[in-house]
């Protein structure tokens, strides 16, 4: 899920019926438009190797507490080599004999940065929630024909689903790899088990649907914000669950409910952030909440009292431009419950009585930190719009924005947005 350059990236791979198979590693991005380039294959890119069909699990369970395993054996392995760029990784599993030649699956890792690389941008990929909606072999965290999980393992393949990073992330990596900024990645998992990792960046992104964290992801974003790190949520329902690892973290746990779950700590129950005690609301964090926005995709609208802000220099925005299809799957808004310091909302959609508003929101902590969520996951298809099946082209205003608001929140504040000349 997550490697450095020297350690070895193992491959189980299974194939039924038995066949021939090779491995292609592509390293995912801009790349003259592809969107990916070929970094290695195994064995080789012109050879391949005979596979055969792997048992299957049991499947699961009553107990709704045992996570499903796939429990191969290694059958392919490589060393991440240091030319191997920090990002995201695509492995294509490729059908080279039988009826299924030329089709196969795929998996994801990411690439981290040597230790001492620290780049000023750093983006959080969610492989958290990737696993949560996974359910290969019958379960995810999500109801089913078997129920819900209380946990999951990452130790077993994707089954197809939404939830990739083709959804709603390659379109943000593609815009920052394209604008030539200086950025690296990581997975949740890595923040968790290095929090302070996040000072070392002066803005820290997440990408996408970052729906599941724990209580050390929490904290060591709060604790970037108190020490001046800009943040950016570039996504929406982000560090919606607490959940927590098992297994040396192979294994995410997640009960829903605080009576179920047997952990005695009351602070590390896997429950909505919002509703532990005492309460740790998104909007604390993020200045928005997820409030059941989901579903058709809607239009962002940038609010008339904004436009004279600094990011929306030289955009083009007026009062009554629309941003199409940028609100969906999910969205945020604000809570008016929930004060943060100097809020100011960017974008907004007006919701029906059946769903929540969308805002797209900034305020500036009274560390100096800027802090951006974009309140729907869609909001970075206005970035790119390679994956999104030409439902929303890029917009040139959108893009602008995001350079705008980029060059403020990867400088060190005192407190107030930068103020910066023509583009």
């Amino acid at each position: 899920m997550t490697l450095a350059v020297g350690e070895d990236a193992h491959f189980h791979v299974s194939t039924r019926p038995a066949a021939r198979y090779r491995i292609e590693i592509f390293r995912l991005g801009l790349y003259q438009g592809l969107g990916g380039r070929r970094f290695a294959c195994l064995p080789s890119c012109r050879t391949d190797e005979q596979g055969k069909a792997q048992p299957l699990p049991q499947a699961p369970s009553s107990d709704r507490a045992l996570p499903v395993r796939a429990n191969w054996p290694v059958t392919d392995l490589i060393q991440v080599q240091p030319r191997w760029l920090s990002g995201y990784y695509e492995a294509r599993f490729v059908l080279t004999s039988g009826q299924g030649v030329g089709q196969g699956s795929e998996t994801y890792f990411v690439v981290r940065a040597p230790p001492r690389r620290h780049s000023q941008m750093l983006v959080q990929v969610p492989a958290n929630t990737w696993q949560a909606y996974n359910d290969w072999g019958g379960r995810s965290l999500y109801a089913g024909p078997t129920g819900a999980g209380f946990r999951v393992s990452f130790d077993r393949p994707y089954a197809p689903n939404k939830q990739s990073p083709l959804a709603w992330e390659i379109q943000l990596v593609r815009y920052l790899e394209r604008s030539g900024y200086d950025v690296s990645y990581q997975t949740d998992l890595d923040t968790d088990r290095d929090p302070h990792s996040l000072l070392q960046h002066r803005v820290v992104i997440t990408a996408g649907h970052d729906e599941y964290w724990t209580k050390g992801i929490r904290d060591a974003f709060e604790q970037a914000r108190d020490h001046g790190v800009n943040l950016a949520f570039m996504g929406a329902n982000v560090g919606f669950w607490q959940m927590r690892y098992e297994d040396a973290g192979r294994t995410i746990v997640e009960y829903r409910n605080a009576q179920l779950d047997p952990e005695p700590n009351a602070a590390l129950k896997t429950i909505m952030f919002r509703r532990l005690q005492p309460p740790r609301p998104e909007c604390q964090l993020r200045a928005v909440n997820w409030w059941g926005g989901v579903g058709a995709s809607h239009d962002y609208a940038p609010v008339a009292s904004a436009l004279a802000d600094a990011w929306f220099r030289n955009t083009g925005f007026t009062a009554a431009s629309t941003l199409r299809g940028l609100v969906g799957y999910e969205w945020d808004a604000i809570d008016p419950s929930c004060s943060v310091p100097t809020q100011r909302v960017l974008f907004h959609w007006t919701g029906t009585t059946a769903n929540a508003d969308a805002d797209a929101v900034r305020y500036i902590a009274p560390s100096g930190a800027i802090v951006f969520s974009t309140g729907s996951l869609q909001f970075s298809w206005g970035l790119d719009a390679f994956g999104n099946r030409g439902q929303v082209p890029a917009d040139a205003r959108l893009q602008q924005f995001m350079r705008n608001a980029l060059r403020d929140l990867v400088r060190r504040h005192s407190g107030r947005p930068a103020k910066f000349g023509r583009a």
